[in-house]
């Protein structure tokens, strides 16, 4: 039967020594080099939970990749570059050797994946799989949710309601056509955080924020820290969403504002900037979408649309109860 140091050896082993400057992992604490003069420290923790976090056919290695994805997709939206990681894993106690690979290579993927390195974590025995990834880099500054202005253009990285059609298929057997189906699943359990489009278009943003916990929570989240009303005046759905909805008597609107777990950047930019901004992101391949304004709290408080109707501050909220 593994025990912590087996855990903690299957996962190292797999990444091999650190470069000069990193002490060992194994130490008391881990040790990152400095970043360049200047910078500021950016540290990022997030929890991944079995029981909540990890739907049906969700492989361990999918799942530790996805714990690592959660914070990076967070830096993304502040326009920083993490460096390095370190994960604290419970698991059950019995959990087999090839278990713990798996959730190594997920880790080791994303470590590939978006350039950062594994420095150290900590192991325990829990009832369930759990996965707290602590993640660390440095920046001159960061774009914050706060610093939105009345008058510039709400934007997003991309569209929504696929990953929420994906867990509807996954956990409630929801019908869709087969290019949909696999589509949506695979954003399920393989999410894409948008690091690099986060870095590029950074300079053009008042303000930002991961969007993993819903489309209409982060526009509010933007809107109460910013002291602005938003003026929603597209919703973004993702291309087959409205087709899957009404075959399954769901509401195209809803999966869309309030499912939550799509990765994208949801910010504000100036209308002076707002060409410039498309520009970068469309040089990369991708598309900055224009889904609203911002306004005055003199004129509106929240989140709405034209025609008045209020959008909820509502998504992915643990230990909330859902409507």
């Amino acid at each position: 039967m593994l025990d912590e140091y087996d855990v903690i050896r299957l996962i190292t082993k797999r990444f091999g020594p650190l470069p000069e400057g990193y002490a060992p992992i194994g130490d008391d604490v881990a040790l990152v080099p400095p970043g360049r003069a200047g910078e500021c420290v950016v540290l990022k923790c997030d929890m991944l939970v079995a029981r909540t976090d990890v739907p049906p056919g969700m492989s361990w290695k999918m799942a530790s990749r996805k714990a690592v994805g959660m914070c990076v997709s967070d830096f993304a939206a502040k326009g920083a570059r993490p460096t390095a990681f370190m994960v604290s894993v419970g698991i059950p106690k019995g959990t087999s050797e090839g278990r713990v690979v798996e959730l190594a290579s997920g880790l080791v993927e994303a470590s590939r994946e978006w350039g950062v390195r594994l420095v150290g974590g900590d192991t325990s025995e829990a009832d369930d799989l759990i996965i707290d990834c602590v993640m660390v880099g440095f920046a001159k500054e960061i774009v914050r949710r706060k610093g939105a202005r009345p008058g510039e253009y709400v934007v997003t990285t991309g569209t929504f309601g696929r990953t929420s059609a994906g867990l509807k298929i996954l956990m409630e057997g929801a019908k869709a056509g087969p290019r949909f189906r696999k589509e949506a699943i695979s954003s399920v359990f393989a999410p894409r955080p948008r690091l690099d489009l986060g870095l590029a278009i950074s300079r053009y943003l008042s303000s930002s924020i991961d969007s993993s916990d819903g489309l209409a929570i982060s526009l509010h989240t933007i809107s109460e820290m910013s002291g602005v009303g938003v003026r929603l005046t597209e919703v973004p759905y993702e291309k087959g969403l409205e087709e899957f909805a009404s075959l399954n008597s769901y509401s195209a609107e809803e999966l869309a504002l309030y499912g939550g777990e799509e990765y994208e950047i949801v910010g504000t930019v100036g209308k002076g900037r707002i060409r410039e901004a498309k520009g970068k992101a469309r040089s990369m391949g991708c598309e900055l979408r224009v889904i609203g304004e911002t306004v005055s709290p003199d004129v509106l408080k929240g989140v709405e649309f034209p025609d008045g109707r209020k959008v909820r501050r509502d998504g992915w909220v643990h230990l909330r109860s859902k409507p």
